[in-house]
Protein backbone atom coordinates (compact mmCIF):
# COMPACT_ATOMS: atom_id res chain seq x y z
CA UNK A 1 0.00 0.00 0.00
CA UNK A 2 2.67 2.46 1.23
CA UNK A 3 4.27 1.68 -2.12
CA UNK A 4 0.82 2.36 -4.37
CA UNK A 5 1.32 5.94 -2.97
CA UNK A 6 3.88 7.19 -3.48
CA UNK A 7 3.71 5.76 -6.73
CA UNK A 8 0.33 7.74 -7.36
CA UNK A 9 2.46 11.01 -5.99
CA UNK A 10 4.95 10.85 -9.05
CA UNK A 11 7.65 9.22 -7.30
CA UNK A 12 9.44 6.43 -8.66
CA UNK A 13 10.88 3.40 -6.54
CA UNK A 14 14.04 2.00 -7.90
CA UNK A 15 14.09 -1.72 -7.25
CA UNK A 16 15.53 -4.88 -8.79
CA UNK A 17 16.34 -7.97 -8.07
CA UNK A 18 20.06 -8.62 -9.19
CA UNK A 19 20.10 -12.57 -8.19
CA UNK A 20 17.21 -13.36 -10.79
CA UNK A 21 19.45 -11.73 -13.88
CA UNK A 22 20.69 -14.59 -14.94
CA UNK A 23 17.70 -17.06 -14.85
CA UNK A 24 15.85 -14.35 -16.83
CA UNK A 25 18.12 -13.95 -19.60
CA UNK A 26 18.49 -18.00 -20.01
CA UNK A 27 14.75 -18.13 -20.41
CA UNK A 28 14.22 -15.11 -22.28
CA UNK A 29 17.71 -13.70 -23.96
CA UNK A 30 18.29 -9.83 -23.55
CA UNK A 31 14.85 -9.24 -25.28
CA UNK A 32 11.76 -7.83 -23.83
CA UNK A 33 9.32 -11.00 -23.97
CA UNK A 34 5.62 -11.06 -24.35
CA UNK A 35 3.89 -9.55 -21.18
CA UNK A 36 1.95 -12.98 -20.74
CA UNK A 37 5.13 -14.71 -21.34
CA UNK A 38 6.76 -12.96 -18.04
CA UNK A 39 4.12 -12.62 -16.02
CA UNK A 40 4.24 -16.38 -16.11
CA UNK A 41 8.19 -16.58 -15.32
CA UNK A 42 6.99 -14.25 -12.68
CA UNK A 43 4.35 -16.52 -10.99
CA UNK A 44 6.68 -19.66 -11.21
CA UNK A 45 8.82 -17.87 -8.75
CA UNK A 46 6.47 -17.69 -6.11
CA UNK A 47 4.35 -21.30 -7.12
CA UNK A 48 5.18 -22.46 -3.10
CA UNK A 49 4.62 -19.18 -1.36
CA UNK A 50 1.33 -18.08 -2.24
CA UNK A 51 -2.44 -19.69 -3.16
CA UNK A 52 -4.41 -18.10 -5.36
CA UNK A 53 -7.13 -20.61 -3.92
CA UNK A 54 -6.87 -19.77 -0.73
CA UNK A 55 -5.71 -16.16 -0.76
CA UNK A 56 -6.59 -14.40 -4.02
CA UNK A 57 -6.03 -10.83 -2.84
CA UNK A 58 -2.21 -11.44 -1.18
CA UNK A 59 -1.67 -13.93 -3.92
CA UNK A 60 -2.30 -11.41 -6.82
CA UNK A 61 -0.62 -8.44 -5.48
CA UNK A 62 2.68 -10.84 -4.79
CA UNK A 63 2.24 -11.60 -8.35
CA UNK A 64 2.58 -8.29 -9.57
CA UNK A 65 4.70 -6.83 -7.24
CA UNK A 66 7.60 -9.89 -8.06
CA UNK A 67 6.52 -9.57 -11.82
CA UNK A 68 7.48 -5.38 -11.33
CA UNK A 69 10.37 -6.44 -9.85
CA UNK A 70 11.30 -9.09 -12.27
CA UNK A 71 10.70 -6.58 -14.92
CA UNK A 72 12.91 -3.89 -14.01
CA UNK A 73 15.63 -6.07 -13.53
CA UNK A 74 15.60 -7.04 -17.34
CA UNK A 75 15.04 -3.11 -18.19
CA UNK A 76 17.65 -2.06 -16.13
CA UNK A 77 20.21 -4.37 -18.22
CA UNK A 78 18.88 -4.02 -21.26
CA UNK A 79 18.62 -0.02 -21.32
CA UNK A 80 21.78 0.55 -19.94
CA UNK A 81 23.72 -1.58 -22.59
CA UNK A 82 22.06 0.83 -24.80
CA UNK A 83 22.71 4.12 -23.41
CA UNK A 84 26.21 3.13 -23.28
CA UNK A 85 25.93 2.44 -27.44
CA UNK A 86 25.12 6.31 -27.17
CA UNK A 87 22.22 7.56 -30.15
CA UNK A 88 23.37 8.46 -33.82
CA UNK A 89 26.22 8.65 -35.41
CA UNK A 90 28.17 10.97 -33.21
CA UNK A 91 25.97 9.09 -30.12
CA UNK A 92 24.35 12.63 -28.66
CA UNK A 93 21.61 12.21 -30.87
CA UNK A 94 18.99 14.10 -28.80
CA UNK A 95 15.93 13.59 -30.62
CA UNK A 96 17.05 9.67 -31.02
CA UNK A 97 17.76 9.63 -27.15
CA UNK A 98 13.94 10.76 -26.56
CA UNK A 99 12.73 8.61 -28.81
CA UNK A 100 14.17 5.85 -26.84
CA UNK A 101 12.86 7.12 -23.90
CA UNK A 102 9.14 7.34 -24.64
CA UNK A 103 9.16 4.08 -25.94
CA UNK A 104 10.59 2.37 -22.60
CA UNK A 105 8.09 4.75 -20.68
CA UNK A 106 4.99 3.41 -22.72
CA UNK A 107 6.71 -0.22 -22.84
CA UNK A 108 6.12 0.09 -18.63
CA UNK A 109 2.59 1.70 -19.10
CA UNK A 110 1.47 -1.05 -21.66
CA UNK A 111 3.10 -3.87 -19.58
CA UNK A 112 1.52 -2.60 -16.27
CA UNK A 113 -1.94 -3.40 -17.32
CA UNK A 114 -1.30 -6.10 -19.76
CA UNK A 115 0.43 -7.60 -16.19
CA UNK A 116 -2.35 -6.59 -14.43
CA UNK A 117 -5.14 -8.89 -16.49
CA UNK A 118 -3.13 -11.55 -17.02
CA UNK A 119 -2.69 -12.24 -13.14
CA UNK A 120 -6.31 -11.66 -12.88
CA UNK A 121 -6.82 -14.50 -15.70
CA UNK A 122 -4.75 -16.70 -13.85
CA UNK A 123 -6.64 -16.23 -10.63
CA UNK A 124 -9.84 -16.59 -12.08
CA UNK A 125 -8.96 -20.33 -14.20
CA UNK A 126 -6.86 -21.47 -10.24
CA UNK A 127 -10.57 -20.94 -9.25
CA UNK A 128 -12.62 -22.65 -11.75
CA UNK A 129 -14.37 -19.71 -13.11
CA UNK A 130 -15.94 -19.41 -16.08
CA UNK A 131 -15.29 -16.02 -17.97
CA UNK A 132 -14.83 -14.62 -21.48
CA UNK A 133 -11.39 -12.00 -22.05
CA UNK A 134 -11.95 -8.95 -23.95
CA UNK A 135 -15.05 -10.05 -26.37
CA UNK A 136 -17.29 -7.76 -28.13
CA UNK A 137 -20.18 -6.42 -26.39
CA UNK A 138 -22.29 -4.01 -28.12
CA UNK A 139 -20.50 -0.69 -30.37
CA UNK A 140 -17.56 -3.04 -30.50
CA UNK A 141 -17.11 -2.37 -26.67
CA UNK A 142 -14.77 -5.19 -25.14
CA UNK A 143 -15.42 -5.39 -21.28
CA UNK A 144 -12.16 -7.15 -19.93
CA UNK A 145 -13.91 -10.00 -18.29
CA UNK A 146 -17.25 -11.16 -18.54
CA UNK A 147 -18.78 -13.80 -16.52
CA UNK A 148 -20.18 -16.85 -17.20
CA UNK A 149 -19.04 -15.63 -20.79
CA UNK A 150 -19.44 -13.73 -24.08
CA UNK A 151 -22.00 -16.78 -25.01
CA UNK A 152 -24.11 -16.74 -22.51
CA UNK A 153 -24.78 -12.67 -22.63
CA UNK A 154 -25.44 -12.65 -26.02
CA UNK A 155 -27.95 -15.35 -25.40
CA UNK A 156 -30.96 -12.84 -24.86
CA UNK A 157 -32.86 -15.94 -22.80
CA UNK A 158 -29.96 -15.85 -20.46
CA UNK A 159 -31.02 -13.95 -16.80
CA UNK A 160 -29.04 -10.79 -17.19
CA UNK A 161 -28.95 -11.05 -13.31
CA UNK A 162 -26.94 -13.99 -13.46
CA UNK A 163 -24.00 -11.78 -15.91
CA UNK A 164 -21.38 -10.11 -14.28
CA UNK A 165 -18.51 -7.52 -15.84
CA UNK A 166 -15.51 -6.85 -14.42
CA UNK A 167 -13.26 -3.39 -15.71
CA UNK A 168 -9.78 -3.65 -15.17
CA UNK A 169 -7.76 -0.26 -14.55
CA UNK A 170 -4.13 -0.20 -12.69
CA UNK A 171 -5.59 3.69 -11.99
CA UNK A 172 -8.96 4.68 -11.98
CA UNK A 173 -8.60 8.79 -12.33
CA UNK A 174 -11.24 9.63 -15.07
CA UNK A 175 -10.99 6.54 -17.02
CA UNK A 176 -13.50 4.78 -14.13
CA UNK A 177 -16.62 5.88 -16.85
CA UNK A 178 -15.24 4.10 -19.41
CA UNK A 179 -16.57 0.65 -18.16
CA UNK A 180 -20.09 2.54 -17.94
CA UNK A 181 -20.92 1.36 -21.40
CA UNK A 182 -19.40 -1.54 -22.43
CA UNK A 183 -21.74 -4.03 -21.25
CA UNK A 184 -25.34 -2.79 -21.75
CA UNK A 185 -27.06 -5.84 -20.25
CA UNK A 186 -25.50 -5.55 -16.62
CA UNK A 187 -26.82 -2.87 -14.94
CA UNK A 188 -24.22 -2.85 -11.73
CA UNK A 189 -20.48 -2.70 -13.28
CA UNK A 190 -17.90 -4.01 -11.56
CA UNK A 191 -14.21 -2.07 -11.63
CA UNK A 192 -10.66 -3.25 -9.83
CA UNK A 193 -8.05 -1.01 -9.75
CA UNK A 194 -4.89 -1.07 -8.08
CA UNK A 195 -5.20 2.95 -7.00
CA UNK A 196 -4.96 3.63 -3.42
CA UNK A 197 -6.68 6.64 -1.53
CA UNK A 198 -9.28 7.60 -3.94
CA UNK A 199 -11.16 10.41 -2.84
CA UNK A 200 -14.56 9.87 -1.29
CA UNK A 201 -16.73 12.48 -3.63
CA UNK A 202 -15.33 9.92 -6.46
CA UNK A 203 -16.53 6.83 -4.63
CA UNK A 204 -19.24 8.42 -3.83
CA UNK A 205 -19.88 8.95 -7.50
CA UNK A 206 -19.35 6.16 -8.49
CA UNK A 207 -21.48 4.31 -6.68
CA UNK A 208 -24.35 6.51 -8.25
CA UNK A 209 -23.57 5.27 -11.32
CA UNK A 210 -24.17 1.73 -10.21
CA UNK A 211 -20.24 0.75 -10.47
CA UNK A 212 -18.92 -1.52 -7.74
CA UNK A 213 -15.04 -1.20 -6.59
CA UNK A 214 -13.18 -4.15 -6.27
CA UNK A 215 -9.98 -3.04 -4.32
CA UNK A 216 -7.15 -5.81 -3.12
CA UNK A 217 -7.88 -6.55 0.39
CA UNK A 218 -4.28 -5.00 1.11
CA UNK A 219 -4.59 -1.92 -0.31
CA UNK A 220 -7.80 -1.25 1.53
CA UNK A 221 -6.36 0.29 4.08
CA UNK A 222 -5.62 3.37 2.03
CA UNK A 223 -9.52 4.20 1.67
CA UNK A 224 -11.33 5.62 4.65
CA UNK A 225 -13.13 3.90 7.70
CA UNK A 226 -16.02 5.16 5.97
CA UNK A 227 -15.67 3.70 2.56
CA UNK A 228 -14.06 0.46 3.67
CA UNK A 229 -17.26 -1.10 3.87
CA UNK A 230 -18.70 -0.04 -0.08
CA UNK A 231 -15.41 -1.57 -1.27
CA UNK A 232 -15.28 -5.54 -2.54
CA UNK A 233 -12.01 -7.45 -2.64
CA UNK A 234 -10.78 -9.63 -4.85
CA UNK A 235 -12.40 -12.63 -3.16
CA UNK A 236 -15.54 -11.27 -2.31
CA UNK A 237 -15.61 -10.90 -5.92
CA UNK A 238 -14.95 -14.53 -6.78
CA UNK A 239 -17.30 -15.75 -4.32
CA UNK A 240 -19.91 -13.50 -6.09
CA UNK A 241 -18.97 -14.43 -9.32
CA UNK A 242 -19.40 -18.43 -8.05
CA UNK A 243 -23.08 -17.44 -6.67
CA UNK A 244 -24.05 -16.45 -10.15
CA UNK A 245 -22.91 -19.93 -11.51
CA UNK A 246 -25.58 -22.26 -12.28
Amino acid sequence: AEKQVIETLGFEIEETQPGYLEQIIGVFGETFPKTSDFSKFARTTLSHDVSPIEEPDKTLIAWLEREELLFRTLEKHIVSKRLKEGFGEDGLDVDAFVKYSLSVQNRRKSRAGHSFENHLESIFTENEVMFSKGKNTERKNKPDFLFPNIEKYHDNKFDSGLLTMLGVKTTAKDRWRQVLSEADRIERKHLITLQPAISTNQTIEMQEQNLQLVIPEPLKETYTAEQQPELMDLEEFLKLVKSRAI
